[in-house]
């Protein structure tokens, strides 16, 4: 079931806000240059460099706790609530 839009734009101000001064996604404010381009990586098929399959609950596992899944990663636990991580993901997700 795909994500409502209230969920994705609640999504992407949140990543605009907290991720984006590390990511960048064409379109938006998030120009960061330290993490990867996000712009397309909902079509992508992994997560993390090839670690995780790209599916929405890995996907939050990932912005949860990046060290626990990966450890030695450049990626801080960034500290979103589990509703505001929902909401990335949604946005995130539907990037292709």
């Amino acid at each position: 079931r795909a994500p409502a839009a209230g969920a994705q734009r609640a999504g992407r101000a949140m990543f605009e806000s907290r991720c984006g001064a590390c990511h960048t996604v064409r379109g938006t404010e998030g120009l960061g240059l330290v993490g990867p381009d996000l712009t397309h990586v909902g079509s992508r098929r992994t997560l993390a460099a090839g670690t995780l399959a790209n599916t929405p609950a890995n996907m939050y596992r990932w912005i949860a706790d990046p060290q626990k899944v990966k450890p030695g990663t450049r990626m801080p636990v960034v500290g979103l609530t589990p509703a505001e991580r929902r909401a990335v993901v949604a946005y995130l997700q539907h990037l292709r």
